[in-house]
């Protein structure tokens, strides 16, 4: 069978899908359990999308109360989990060249947000599902293309769907690169709670999701430094700016699993002020936090040979009462660490009105690289791609893969090319989502029969 025919004959139909898909502006809002839009319109509206265009293709839908959905064919006694996220992250304070709600192509690429991550990749893996079903090809286990519309802020989506469906035995995310992701480094998020006692900070605005670097941040303050905030921002080729009585700072978003990609504005902030008027905030921020990606400062860092290093985001920081909310996310490289970074913490507010608390956190995920499934995967991407020098490997993001124990993640980023999610201008190559639905087609083949 020609994987990669296929997959081209299916170009025009699948980019035509995903350019609807990418429309909907499925961020969430507000969580609201009692809702028939529990994340909000705009996850709700891609996720019926997706199901009523599975639905009219002939496929077997369900959603389990607009949290998740499943596409289903075949049958046996065991499923493959194909598992994809509709909800995006925010694109606020992001400066993009084209509407990020409205796919535009240039250059060989399709650009809006959720085109890479992950509204693309699933649309993928439907457009390799249909496939499968327009060829007649008969597998001996199910294939569930599982929709959530939460990874994004937690996926309360799948831990609602899995309540109430089964727990497939084997699968896939395709919410990261390829070749194969064998392993995800544990997480956990805490809020650092850092009490303004000087009355110099009177408000401080940056960030919106903990898994993202902030780009833009803004700070109001009790004293007079304009001044010397533009040649601070002068003398360190930093971009800022100061309008209505607030100093602002703008920086370069990243994926929080790479934080040393980004630039936080925030940090260019507290830098500034311990600067020029010191405070014990300033200082315990430039003490422990400021750009230092993997923890350095607070003595957490670590590094594993096959899980590689720790790292650190500041991803939260907001003025409430009174008391400076820090929200800081990390990627782990082991297990049965929270009591290392606690230590930390507590150690690091000697003297100061300063608490943390735990927001939440999950442990590391595995599947041996020498596994059926790892060894399946690894040889559908080789046999499209013609790539058989990269290897597997791990990483610090967290995607679907964690919720089932035999599951890893599974493309769409090509080795070598640039990680764009989260940032502004997002976007997929389309020669690499064509690649993308034939290596899907061809893991299902080998994994299904």
């Amino acid at each position: 069978m020609d994987y990669l025919k296929l997959a081209l004959e299916k170009k025009d139909e699948a980019i035509e899908t995903l350019s609807k898909l990418v429309e909907f502006k499925s961020v969430l809002d507000k969580y609201n359990p009692n809702s028939d839009a529990p994340f909000g319109s705009g996850n709700k509206e891609a996720l019926n999308f997706m199901l009523e265009l599975a639905k009219n293709d002939g496929f077997t839908t369900k959603n389990v109360d607009n949290y998740a959905g499943h596409i289903s064919y075949g049958s046996g006694e065991e499923t493959i989990g194909v598992l994809g996220h509709l909800d995006v992250v925010p694109v606020a304070g992001q400066n993009w060249k084209s509407d990020p709600f409205k796919a535009e192509i240039r250059d060989g690429k399709l650009y809006a947000r959720g085109s890479e991550d992950d509204k693309g990749p699933v649309v993928a893996a439907y457009y390799a599902l249909k496939i499968l079903k327009e060829q007649n090809i008969k597998l001996n286990k199910e294939v569930r293309i599982i929709l959530g519309c939460d990874e994004e802020s937690g996926s309360r989506c799948l831990t609602r769907y899995f309540s109430q469906e089964k727990m497939p035995e084997l699968g896939f995310s395709p919410d990261a690169e390829f070749p194969v992701i064998y392993g995800e480094k544990a997480a956990a998020s805490y809020y650092l709670n850092l009490k303004e006692e000087e009355g110099i900070i009177l408000d401080f605005v940056c960030g919106t999701r903990l898994n993202i670097v902030p780009a833009t941040a803004k700070m109001r303050l009790s004293i007079d430094l304009e001044k010397e905030y533009m040649e601070f921002l002068k003398l360190n080729n930093y971009q800022g700016e100061y309008k209505d009585g607030y100093y602002y700072a703008y920086g370069v978003a990243s994926h929080a699993m790479v934080p040393q990609n980004g630039l936080n504005a925030a940090f260019i902030l507290f830098e500034f002020l311990n600067k020029y008027h010191k405070t014990k905030i300033s200082e315990y921020f430039v003490k422990y936090l400021t750009f230092d990606p993997f923890g350095k400062k607070l003595g957490i860092n670590i590094y594993d040979e096959d899980m590689k290093e720790l790292t650190e985001n500041v991803g939260l920081v907001n003025m409430i009462d009174g008391v400076l909310k820090v929200g800081i996310n990390y990627r782990i490289p082991v297990d049965n660490y929270l009591t290392r970074i606690e230590d930390a913490y507590s150690k690091s507010f000697a003297n100061n009105s300063f608490s943390f608390e735990l927001i939440d956190s999950c442990n590391l995920h595995y599947v041996p690289k020498d596994s059926f499934l790892v060894q399946t995967l690894l040889k559908s991407y080789q046999e499209i791609t013609g790539d058989v020098t990269t290897e597997p490997f791990t990483i610090g993001g967290g995607t679907y893969a964690k919720f089932i124990k035999n599951c890893v993640a599974f493309g769409p980023q090509m080795p070598g090319t640039p990680d764009v999610c989260h940032i502004a201008d997002e976007y997929i190559e389309i020669d690499a989502f064509v690649k993308s639905i034939a290596i899907i087609l061809k893991a299902l083949c080998d994994l299904g029969r």
